[in-house]
């Protein structure tokens, strides 16, 4: 019955946000846009050229800050796939916006990528105008697996001086390995499982589910959590309402997870920011619970 209902709970609260607000236009508060310019200040942040920042800001005030994470199977990518439309949305309503870049498996492990990450949130964390005690995370595919990993498991960001609850929500657009160990455990081969997975995260399996973000749902986590998925890709949207559960059973809230019809893996991406979009609207109101105030 306990079991039934947390699962109960889960779908009521996964529709909230889009029922409450299903576009921009129909949102109560709408937020006043910032007029003032967009600047793009550039910083590296290690040796190497991959490692870099991207913050877009409007203005000199103090603003909560928007962290962006690329996609591209742990081995490729590029931050510029965040620095569009979104950088241009999320500052003109009100915040700081950043990408960063990181290095690339091939070259460094998967827990590397995470403690640089972690050592450039920290970074951006101290600079002025960030107000460094609300802090979002946004990551898409792997990047989304970067992200609910910072989200979820402390040690990365505390280890670099940044305390989990400065980490006020994590959005993961059609986030890839939440369950890594389930990913690889099929057996399956050839295809994305070779050309990233495997290369990423290895053949062990104390290994995979420690780098499995739904090996970490247990408190403590960041707070706010929404999980936007392609409705046409269901290894996606398991894995999302499967992190959610746990993370609602932790005591973690507000909890979303959305599935996203009429979109793709890359475009529910390459949209975000663009008007009438609608994962931008869920996005905006789930920034506005988690920040007003």
């Amino acid at each position: 019955m306990a079991r039934r209902m947390d699962w109960i709970g889960l779908i009521v609260a996964a529709g909230l946000l889009l029922g409450a607000t299903p576009n921009i236009a129909d949102r109560t508060g709408a937020p006043r846009l910032v007029a003032a310019p967009l600047t793009l200040t550039r910083i590296s942040y290690g040796p190497d050229p991959r490692q870099t920042i991207g913050l877009f800001r409007r203005g000199a005030a103090k603003r909560p800050l928007i962290v962006y994470l690329h996609g591209g199977g742990w081995s490729a990518g590029t931050p510029a796939a965040g620095e569009g439309s979104q950088a241009e949305h999320f500052t003109r309503t009100g915040h700081a916006y950043a990408t960063i870049g990181y290095r690339f498996v091939g070259t460094v492990r998967v827990e590397d990528q995470l403690a640089e990450i972690a050592g450039a949130v920290a970074r951006l964390a101290r600079m002025p105008g960030i107000d460094g005690n609300r802090i979002v995370l946004i990551g898409h595919s792997s990047g989304g697996h970067l992200a609910a990993m910072l989200g979820a498991d402390p040690a990365w960001l505390e280890g670099a001086g940044v305390p989990l609850g400065a980490v006020r929500g994590v959005i993961l657009l059609d986030p890839a390995a939440l369950d890594v160990t389930a990913v690889l455990g099929t057996g399956a081969r050839g295809g994305a499982i070779d050309a990233f997975f495997r290369p990423a995260f290895g053949d062990d399996p104390a290994r995979q589910w420690a780098l499995s973000p739904l090996a970490h749902a247990g408190a403590p986590n960041a707070a706010g959590w929404l999980m936007l998925h392609d409705v046409a890709n269901p290894g996606s949207g398991w894995q999302c309402r499967a992190l959610a559960r746990d993370l609602v059973r932790a005591g973690a809230g507000p909890v979303y997870v959305q599935p996203v019809a009429g979109t793709s893996h890359v475009r529910l991406n390459d949209d975000i920011g663009k008007p009438l979009d609608p994962a931008t609207a869920q996005i905006d109101a789930f920034l506005d619970q988690l920040l007003s105030g």
